[in-house]
């Protein structure tokens, strides 16, 4: 893996939505490069500081409805 390709899926790492394959590719390369990790880390810091400030509020029951609404009926 290049460092152009840390920066393409850092945020799936960061999301913990890596597959398995990439993270095992994806952790080598970052163990051995000092840029990738500190891309890593300030992308952890900048996802924590959004997330402190940024209340999750429900989804207003009428939105919810219409997704509902729309996903295929279960069997």
């Amino acid at each position: 893996m290049e460092c152009r390709e840390v920066r393409e899926v850092v945020f799936l790492y960061t999301d913990n939505e890596m597959e398995d394959d990439l993270l095992v590719v994806f952790r080598s390369h970052v163990a051995g490069c000092p840029r990738c990790a500190d891309r890593i880390l300030r992308a952890q810091m900048f996802l924590r500081v959004v997330r402190q400030r940024s209340p999750r509020l429900p989804a207003p029951e009428r939105l919810r409805s219409r997704i509902l609404t729309s996903l295929p009926k279960r069997r």
